[in-house]
């Protein structure tokens, strides 16, 4: 919403962004006492948006107007205090004196810091800024009758434009592997496999000349690292997202580009490793995305610091559910409360999502089923996410064996024939969610121990088998029915196995 933009901008920055705006301002607008900084503070102290407290406050005259000054005042603050935050941000500044001296007629100057704004530029391969930056250059050297040098600039544009072009080649195709593993989460069937498939067998993708810059090259390694992970090439997963680790590291350039590329590159490099079951190494590259919080300017973004929260806890509570180590997933679950609210609302609703998954897969391994269906309730109950199908079939299955261990026979009834139609309308009614949701189905039919028995027997054979179909395979990365429907043969519990 609109009114609430001004409330996230404040709420968003720094205490030494704030220190600096209170300075900035000061020295920015004219009177004794500034209304600015107390509309800024009552803003700053709110836990929740409240605009009927702040029409009350005396210092308060035109609420609209007042807010969308403060708004351009706090950007302009940010703009002075993130001064040489990347290389992006001196091109940019270093234009704008470009454009203050080519007006005012000093054309000599005006070339002198176009030449060293694109020595920046080519050094970051920030082709679009090459190309508007020869642009200026080319006017500048034109009014300096410098006819040769244009010719020359201009030849040398058409190379970077080819540049440019190359890499949006690129990047074209790998939004559109995104797009579509966003969407589906790992390929149920052959079919699924072909869509990301025909992206990253394009004949312009495959051009030996394809790419032709380090971004370009980040981008190709990203549409192929996607691939392996959508058809679960578990090889392929570790050896391409080491490589697009190093490819960062080598080209600090990229990080500063993309510091949430480089932070999914290592979630993307600890979860290849976790699903290849090397557990040692999922940890340590979790510990090194963690490490990340304090560098890249990531402490001054709660965009960025919600990523590294959320991609490291996930994978965390993962890794330690898998390795049957619930004494440290407990110690992490119960020291997640301060940092889960100061994130929750900077992350994306399928990354909290994963994150309500796990935490409900972990109270059901510790059989407290109440917290477990309140966490995947969480999911089931917003109608309004349509991505991620396979995390959003995993979680409906895990909630129909929390309502069976909670032994609600009534709600079993409706649920399973919800669920039903829900996977047929989806078409996601794959064998593994047939199975187990006609032993679920059965249940209300008949409690007699031997046909259980029998039943559970069956599930356990069909869940066994279908873990060793490539296409069947997917759930059980996220929740290993087998081992449930062991565990109750055996009368066990889960966590004990």
């Amino acid at each position: 919403m609109v009114k609430l933009e001004l409330f996230d901008l404040i709420h968003s920055m720094t205490m030494s962004e704030k220190r600096y705006f209170k300075i900035f301002s000061s020295k920015h607008v004219i009177g004794d006492k500034n209304d600015y900084v107390q509309l800024f503070d009552t803003i700053d102290k709110m836990e929740f948006y409240d605009e009927e407290i702040l029409i009350k406050k005396p210092f308060v005259k035109n609420l609209s107007a007042e807010k969308n000054y403060l708004h351009k005042l706090i950007l302009k603050s940010l703009n002075a205090f993130h001064l040489d935050l990347n290389s992006k941000t001196k091109i940019y500044s270093l234009l704008q004196s470009i454009e203050i001296l080519y007006h005012k007629g000093l054309y000599s100057q005006a070339e002198k810091l176009c030449r060293k704004v694109l020595v920046i530029a080519k050094e970051k391969e920030l082709f679009a800024h090459i190309l508007s930056i020869n642009e200026i250059l080319i006017e500048l050297l034109s009014k300096q009758f410098k006819y040769q040098e244009v010719i020359e600039l201009i030849e040398d544009s058409k190379v970077f434009h080819g540049k440019l072009s190359n890499f949006r080649d690129i990047q074209s195709h790998t939004m559109k592997a995104y797009h579509e593993q966003w969407n589906l989460g790992y390929a149920r069937t052959d079919e699924e496999g072909q869509i990301l498939k025909s992206y990253v067998d394009h004949k312009e993708i495959n051009n030996p000349k394809f790419p032709q810059s380090k971004r370009a090259e980040m981008y190709l390694l990203g549409l192929n690292l996607t691939y392996a992970f959508f058809i679960n090439d578990l090889d392929k997963m570790i050896s391409l997202s080491v490589k697009m680790n190093d490819l960062y590291e080598e080209n600090i350039a990229l990080i500063e580009f993309s510091t949430i590329g480089y932070i999914a590159s290592l979630y993307n490099t600890a979860n290849a490793y976790l699903k290849n079951k090397d557990f040692s190494k999922a940890l340590e590259i979790t510990e090194k995305l963690e490490k990340l919080k304090t560098e890249f300017g990531i402490a001054n973004s709660h965009n960025l610091g919600a990523r590294v929260f959320f991609y490291s806890t996930n994978l965390k509570l993962d890794i330690y559910l898998k390795m049957d180590d619930f004494a440290a997933a407990k110690y992490l679950v119960d020291d997640l409360n301060q940092d889960f609210i100061k994130f929750k609302n900077n992350i994306a609703t399928v990354h909290l999502y994963e994150f309500y998954f796990l935490m409900s897969k972990y109270y059901f391994v510790i059989a407290d089923y109440r917290a477990a269906l309140r966490y995947s309730n969480n999911v089931i109950n917003d109608s309004s996410i349509t991505v991620r199908k396979d995390l959003l079939s995993v979680i409906r299955l895990l909630n129909l064996l929390i309502h069976y261990e909670l032994k609600n026979d009534f709600t079993i009834e409706y649920l399973t024939k919800n669920t039903f139609n829900y996977f047929k309308s989806k078409k996601r009614l794959f064998k593994v969610e047939n199975e187990l949701i006609k032993f679920i189905s059965g249940r209300n039919k008949d409690t007699n121990n031997e046909v259980l028995k029998a039943d559970l027997e069956q599930l356990q054979h069909a869940m066994q088998s279908h873990k060793k179909d490539p296409n069947e395979q997917i759930p059980f990365s996220y929740f290993d029915f087998e081992y449930w429907a062991i565990s109750k043969l055996t009368k066990k519990a889960l966590r004990d196995f």
